[in-house]
């Protein structure tokens, strides 16, 4: 237990290294993670791929996050990542700016919600007119952007019209609900099927579910060779349910296994998420 416990440090410690002295190494791979999370639990759920990967590829593989988005996407910007792990909406900015390519994704797709207590007398959306709600980041799509374009439809401006405390993580925007910190809260849905929160949510109900969306694609840089490319999708492809240290992987991201995404694959998306953006400038 201590040396697993050591090693754990150890991981931490690289992963808050900076970017640039990675740089120097030819003989790592940086497997960059938008930082969703705490760099700690970014550590602890994406080193066990990136030991995967080390076996496989015969490259050390150093799991990277940054200290926020914007830095995040700035290293990508500068391709200071390897592989990238990112939201969809992100994957765009960083195939456009800095060309990384899609090569998979979990599955299945998530949903977003909001949720409220059982006993907060809130059944709809339109009851949140003058409430509190606790959300992710302002950036991100299933902890505030998703449950921001429902409001907006319902003619509810999130910004004048509900008071929005950004908390950081799912789990504690599951928190400040339950311990009435915020009447409602912005989230993944899938985050309540964490074992933690088997007794907790059942005392919450949700009043508005999205429609489907993609899991974190991950990316490879445009001028790594083909070959490697493969080698890291079959490493992906070899983490199923069918094996209890894989399955184990899968459980923490909240996912089923990984699905293969080939070149272009994600254009539709693309035009998916521009109609939805043009959707929400329209008066």
């Amino acid at each position: 237990m201590k040396k697993i416990k050591i090693l754990f440090f150890g991981f931490f410690f690289l992963a808050l290294t900076s970017v640039s002295a990675a740089d120097r190494n030819d003989d790592w791979l940086r497997l960059g993670v938008v930082p969703y999370k705490s760099p700690r639990t970014v550590v602890r759920l994406y080193q066990p791929i990136a030991s995967l990967l080390m076996e496989k590829l015969g490259k050390s593989v150093r799991v990277v996050t940054a200290d926020g988005y914007e830095q995040y996407l700035q290293r990508v910007y500068a391709q200071k990542y390897d592989i990238i792990i990112l939201g969809s909406t992100f994957y765009f900015k960083a195939h456009d700016r800095a060309g990384y390519e899609a090569v998979a994704r979990g599955f299945p797709p998530f949903r977003a919600g909001i949720i409220v207590r059982k006993d907060s007398g809130i059944d709809t959306l339109r009851q949140l007119r003058g409430k509190t709600m606790g959300a992710v980041n302002v950036k991100d799509r299933g902890g505030y952007k998703l449950q921001e374009m429902a409001l907006l439809k319902m003619g509810i401006d999130p910004e004048s019209e509900v008071d929005v405390h950004f908390r950081g993580k799912f789990d504690s925007v599951i928190y400040a609900v339950l311990c009435g910190q915020d009447d409602s809260g912005a989230i993944r849905l899938d985050a309540l099927e964490k074992p933690a929160f088997a007794e907790v949510k059942k005392k919450l109900k949700t009043i508005y579910t999205s429609q489907e969306n993609p899991q974190f694609p991950f990316a490879v840089r445009s001028d790594m060779a083909p070959a490697m490319r493969e080698k890291i999708w079959n490493v992906l492809a070899s983490i199923t349910m069918d094996q209890p240290e894989t399955a184990a992987i899968l459980e923490s991201l909240n996912i089923k296994g990984f699905e293969r995404i080939r070149r272009n694959g994600l254009e539709t998306l693309r035009l998916e998420r521009q109609e939805e953006a043009r959707r929400m400038e329209l008066p």
